[in-house]
């Protein structure tokens, strides 16, 4: 345990004591012997009673107000919410009777709109309504600052992920909104209550001191400090004792939120790899026999076959791709960081102004212009963003369940999906007691569920170990060759993207750099980060008259592949000739790609084979990959090789030791950009 420094224990606990002092004076000074009877008085009881309802329909007003204002305060952005923030929290600064007086200024019989409310038959000031409008303006602001900020705790993929399952605005705020910030709720709400059930300084100068009507508890004790000081302390001990209950109740909630809203749904650690998690190695064939997503199987309601859904979207703005993809096809979106992937999703779904989807047709309908909810578009987000406060089979049925389907119906094929997916014996389970494994299949189950269109996953297994990877990577194989829409996967996994996607989608800044077969993408990476993605070495440069490549670094290669000027070499509109000379042919920009595993490493310079590329290098960096290593050697050019164990070991290579590097040049493959 650290030791608590002296300078700061001292003022504190003189801090604790300036504030228990004057309560534990309450406490000495009560009248002990005739606090029954002063507490079951006419007048006492009369007063309680009172308070008890203002601060009731106080409470009522300002949850009626101020989960909306809340909301906006943390969801919206839109010019002032500085200056709306402030105006807010006024009422929590201002001196009470400034309060009142405002409250004069504003809602009594002279007041801006004093006049109107008379007009209606509705009189303010001096009245119980006058009351409960003082303990309301003093108190709300406790309930909107308290869930403000559980909402800011909130992380906006939840309430987007139960969009895009197809649950209007409204919905989604009633079933996942308000129960993920239910403890800041409770919080604010009981402080709220506490806070108007002992208001007095607005409401003596507003409402008045009216007994019956507007003396409240607060009130009789500064009545009783006149004549019956000893009845005064008796009354505050009994709000003494009802703020203490409410804090006490409360435990420190009013000062932080669960963390329902961070991590992996809410969950805590993954708990391991279960044993339901099965293996996979090579590339599945996809199944040729569609499977009903309308209806489970023996339901009893097959309903009709599934409609194949092709894509047909353009997408503009911050990022910005045309795709046209035939039902059943996956695409693998991939690209470096800030390339604009997650962007591209978050367009289709329509939740980004970044960028729009000028055409967005799923089938035979577009629908770009449709609200999110109404684009039966379903996404898992990176972490799956399951609602932490409802079971797996609840999870997997909130999509169908807000499409309007029965409770016991939705739940029937929410419990067939789950079983299809080797989780349904974990059906009442909620996603804090699921491992990582089985909360990405609940995921998907739920997202195949909802029987979208289109289907986007953002990284789906990027938060998992390589053994459990490997098992959701065949669930996904398996189920997405029953898809009969087009599927979306964002990854940074060459694996993920050669084994689960029929296209690969590249992008950089924004832009599709390729758009092609995995096949094709290996053989012609368009990009130095494809080749590098691909585990290639990959240097941009222009090949020249003599069959060389001169690189962008100032070094040279020799390549078999090279276009020279005796070889033309095609573009988009085919074979290109120099416009000075029509009989020679321009030189061509492109990549000079070479596999690590082409690449030697030699402690000497190479004699034999008479290799065509050879400069020298220092090792910078050696790690295992399999059962070889990976070398990366700094020159010029920098370059990957990857060499057995065995070599490593009789060139006793580590880092910092200067190599040979040699690169025949049949093993150079020129991509032309």
């Amino acid at each position: 345990m650290r030791k608590t420094p002296l300078t700061l224990a001292l003022p504190a606990t003189a801090a604790v004591a300036f504030l228990f002092l004057p309560l534990l004076g309450i406490l000495a000074r009560t009248p002990w012997s005739t606090l029954p009877a002063r507490l079951t008085s006419h007048e006492a009881t009369e007063a309680l009673g009172l308070s008890l309802l203002v601060s009731a329909w106080a409470l009522g007003l300002s949850l009626l107000l101020g989960v909306p204002l809340a909301w906006l305060l943390a969801r919206v952005d839109f010019p002032g919410k500085s200056l709306v923030r402030s105006l807010v929290m006024l009422p929590m600064v201002l001196p009470p009777t400034v309060a009142g007086v405002a409250l004069l200024q504003g809602y009594g019989r002279r007041g801006v709109l004093g006049p109107a409310l008379e007009s209606l038959g509705i009189t303010l000031p001096f009245s119980t309504a006058g009351a409960v409008v003082a303990s309301s303006f003093v108190a709300m602001p406790f309930l909107v600052i308290s869930l403000e900020g559980a909402l800011a705790g909130l992380h906006p993929r939840y309430e987007e992920t139960a969009t895009s399952l197809g649950a209007a605005p409204l919905r989604v705020f009633r079933t996942i909104t308000l129960p993920m910030v239910a403890p800041g709720l409770v919080a604010g709400a009981a402080l709220t209550w506490a806070r108007a059930l002992g208001e007095f300084g607005a409401t003596i100068t507003f409402a008045g001191n009216l007994p019956g009507e507007t003396q409240t508890l607060p009130l009789q004790v500064y009545l009783l400090l006149q004549d019956d000081p000893e009845g005064a302390t008796a009354v505050s001990l009994l709000l003494l004792l009802i703020a203490t209950a409410v804090l006490l109740a409360l435990r420190g909630h009013w000062l932080q939120t669960r963390t329902a809203g961070r991590g992996r749904g809410g969950r805590g650690p993954a708990r391991g790899v279960k044993h339901d998690l099965r293996q996979a190695s090579g590339q599945l064939e996809r199944r040729t026999g569609a499977v009903n997503h309308a209806a489970p199987e023996g339901s009893g309601h097959p309903g009709p076959a599934p409609t194949p859904h092709p894509l047909r979207t353009t997408v503009t703005g911050a990022t910005t791709t045309t795709l046209t993809a035939e039902p059943g096809t996956t695409i693998a979106v991939v690209g470096p960081n800030g390339a604009g992937k997650t962007t591209l999703l978050r367009a289709l779904l329509g939740l980004t102004d970044r960028a729009t989807t000028t055409t967005l047709t799923l089938g035979d309908k577009d629908v770009a212009a449709s609200p999110p909810h109404q684009r039966h578009i379903s996404w898992v987000p990176q972490d799956t963003a399951l609602f932490p406060h409802l079971t797996a089979v609840a999870n997997t049925a909130y999509g169908l369940r807000s499409q309007g389907v029965p409770r016991k119906e939705a739940h029937h094929q929410a419990h067939h999906w789950l079983t299809r997916l080797d989780v349904g014996d974990l059906a009442h389970r909620k996603p804090g007691s699921l491992s990582g494994g089985q909360a990405q299949r609940v995921a998907l189950a739920r997202a195949l569920a909802a029987r979208p269109r289109l289907l986007l996953l953002d990284e789906p297994l990027a938060a998992l170990d390589q053994s459990t990877r490997s098992a959701v990577r065949h669930t996904l194989r398996t189920h997405l060759a029953d898809f009969p829409g087009v599927c979306l996967i964002v990854t940074h996994d060459p694996v993920e993207a050669v084994s689960l996607a029929d296209h690969v989608l590249v992008l950089e800044d924004g832009e599709t750099v390729q758009y092609a077969t995995p096949a094709e993408l290996t053989r012609h990476p368009r990009s130095p980060w494809v080749a590098r993605m691909l585990g290639r070495n990959a240097w941009p440069g222009k090949s020249t008259a003599e069959g060389t490549l001169l690189l962008d670094d100032g070094a040279s290669l020799v390549t078999a592949d090279a276009r020279r000027a005796g070889a033309p070499h095609e573009t988009a509109a085919g074979p290109h000739r120099s416009a000075a000379n029509p009989h020679e042919y321009e030189a061509a920009a492109g990549l000079a790609v070479v596999g690590p595993e082409a690449v030697s490493l030699h402690t000497a310079p190479p004699t034999a084979g008479s290799p065509r590329n050879v400069w020298q290098g220092t090792i910078r960096e050696i790690t295992a990959h399999g059962g070889r290593l990976r070398v990366l050697v700094s020159g010029e050019p920098d370059v990957v090789a990857e060499i057995t164990p065995a070599a490593a070991a009789e060139l006793k290579l580590s880092e910092g030791t200067p190599v040979w590097v040699s690169v025949k040049a049949t093993e150079i493959t020129f991509v032309p950009l």
